[in-house]
């Protein structure tokens, strides 16, 4: 069986074929063509091992990561193990087994090529508990076109920052280039000075890092101001822990009026540290769409306005879209709320056009359902029909509603004359 990619590589050479335990009568190997270009040359490695034999190819590849692949010989003993492309810097280290024998071969070899870093900007200016990005480029170096793995080393980051990457791996296509973006979002509680970042690039065992390195510059907020930010800065409604945090006017209070999504108001109210930060929280957000803060600081008067939403969703779904019944009757639908990446919270189910099927009315086994994260659950619909119902085919629409979010299902609802 043919191996169709070996993932990840680099410079080709073949370093030696060792017959295991000095045995010269293991398998031949040979890789060509001899100086493939990481991520563009298709490369095969060809052998003779026993006649019809099968060929194990212990790969351990540039990053450390182990491969098992196979072939089998012919007849006459050849094999072939490819093609496939390099995708890793660096050098790589396979062992073939002839299971015939229990003879072994070790080969080594890499690919050719590079990739440098560059970053734009080069420098920024945050205020503590703010948050920057940076636009961090892989350009391919002598036709190199393998993966590569953006990365901030932890100690390269101000203390407490929170790092994310916009991709954890990139492919950088021949001569040409791939970008990620890079996200730093500090704390309140972040000390003010300048931060050198060594954003860095690993393919294989090859790393690069950015020359020189990213300067980030931390500052303190200006007196008599307020900051306020959310964090994390991507909750999950009904299931992240979350805080608004920043910084005001040393051991006052912080106010914080809140409208929600389902246009609410609410009112919360934090102490000043010492040390001039606040937290209201941990919570959890209930509602799906957006949260408008205002938050004062009641030493000074100063404001500073946040908005921010939970991520996640939901779906709904009727078992009976479209039910027959005579004037007078009823019909029962069961109505399913799906959780949506993640979420959980209460869902309200309506029917806001029951009006259009004149004299119904409409009743549900409960008034809201509890949607668990990653789960589903059921609401019972009945809509009775009065004697004074025309009959007729009728479209309604089955509704959910979390925040300001409202899923739908339409359904069918046809009316007979009482025989």
């Amino acid at each position: 069986m043919m191996r169709l990619m070996k993932a990840w590589s680099a410079a080709l050479m073949i370093a030696s074929l060792l017959p295991a335990a000095g045995r010269a009568d293991g398998p031949t190997v040979t890789l060509s063509p001899d100086d493939p270009v990481v991520g563009v040359t298709r490369v095969v490695i060809t052998g003779r091992a026993s006649a019809d034999a099968r060929v194990t190819d212990v790969s351990t590849f540039p990053d450390g990561s182990i491969h098992v692949f196979s072939a089998t010989a012919d007849a006459s003993g050849a094999f072939t193990d490819g093609p496939f492309v390099l995708h890793q810097l660096g050098t790589y280290h396979d062992v073939f087994h002839d299971e015939a024998t229990g003879l072994s071969t070790a080969i080594a070899y890499s690919g050719k090529g590079d990739f440098r870093i560059a970053v734009d900007p080069p420098h920024a200016t945050i205020q503590t508990g703010g948050e920057t990005r940076f636009k961090v480029t892989f350009r391919s170096v002598d036709g190199f076109g393998g993966e590569v793995v953006p990365q901030l080393p932890a100690g390269s980051a101000p203390p407490g920052a929170a790092i994310s990457w916009s991709t954890s791996l990139l492919k950088v296509p021949p001569k040409g280039s791939a970008t990620a973006i890079l996200t730093v979002l500090t704390l309140i509680s972040t000390p003010p000075g300048v931060y050198p970042m060594a954003a860095q690039g690993t393919s294989g065992s090859v790393t690069h890092m950015v020359e020189p390195p990213i300067a980030l510059t931390v500052k303190a907020p200006e007196p008599g101001t307020i900051t306020a930010t959310l964090a994390p800065a991507n909750p999950v409604v009904g299931v992240t822990r979350v805080r608004v945090q920043g910084r005001a006017t040393a051991g006052q209070m912080v106010v914080n009026t809140s409208t929600f999504p389902d246009g609410n108001k609410h009112e919360f109210v934090a102490r000043v540290t010492g040390a001039g930060t606040y937290s209201n929280g941990p919570f959890v957000l209930r509602q799906l769409g957006t949260y408008h803060d205002v938050l004062l600081d009641g030493a000074t008067g100063a404001t500073a306005e946040i908005s921010y939403q939970g991520t996640g969703d939901f779906s709904a779904a009727v078992d009976r879209a479209d039910q027959s019944i005579a004037r007078g009757g009823e019909a029962k639908f069961t109505v399913t709320f799906k959780s949506l990446s993640g979420f959980a919270g209460a869902v309200t189910p309506a029917v806001p056009d029951l009006s259009r099927i004149r004299g119904a009315t409409a009743s549900w086994s409960s008034p809201a359902v509890t949607v668990r994260s990653g789960d589903t659950i059921a609401a019972g619909l009945t809509i009775k029909t009065s004697p004074e119902t025309p009959p007729g085919r009728y479209m309604i629409t089955i509704e959910g509603r979390n925040g300001s979010v409202t899923r739908t299902v339409p359904c069918t609802v046809t009316v007979t004359a009482t025989k």
